[in-house]
């Protein structure tokens, strides 16, 4: 990393231009869930640390891998509360960072619903037989 992306970085993060992009990749995604400032903040921070370890291997500014960076995070918030896919399990080291953060704030997420299924229920003996086993005894007799 750079001295120049040393500074912007400072900057970028000091002045929370990284906060305001990340919520306008969200509105971008459609994302109607609202995220928690704490919440974005975590987020802001997972991005970069991901764009520190991009920008020194990778020939891009800080900038460019942080807003590529942001935009991941607003993807994953997207398919986190738009759908009930596992996540997770199937992904690497850092979607499942996400996953935890996602978690650990609470954000909710979609459920789908299985199709009604008519099942038929087998009675031993007709339902009309039994209406009557609540009455007490008493309250029968007095009358």
């Amino acid at each position: 990393m750079t001295l120049l992306d040393s500074i912007t970085r400072r900057l970028v993060l000091g002045l929370g231009v990284a906060s305001r992009r990340l919520r306008e990749e969200l509105a971008l995604a459609r994302v109607e869930t609202p995220v928690t400032d704490g919440c974005l903040r975590e987020l802001v921070r997972e991005a970069d640390a991901a764009a520190r370890e991009q920008s020194g291997v990778a020939a891009c500014t800080y900038e460019e891998s942080l807003r590529e960076q942001l935009a991941l995070c607003a993807s994953f918030i997207q398919r986190w509360t738009g759908s009930d896919e596992a996540i997770a399990e199937s992904q690497g080291d850092s979607v499942q960072q996400l996953v935890r953060i996602a978690r650990k704030y609470a954000l909710p997420r979609r459920w789908k619903l299985s199709e009604p299924v008519v099942v038929e229920y087998p009675r031993k003996r007709p339902s009309y037989w039994t209406w009557t086993d609540d009455l007490s005894s008493d309250a029968v007799t007095q009358y």
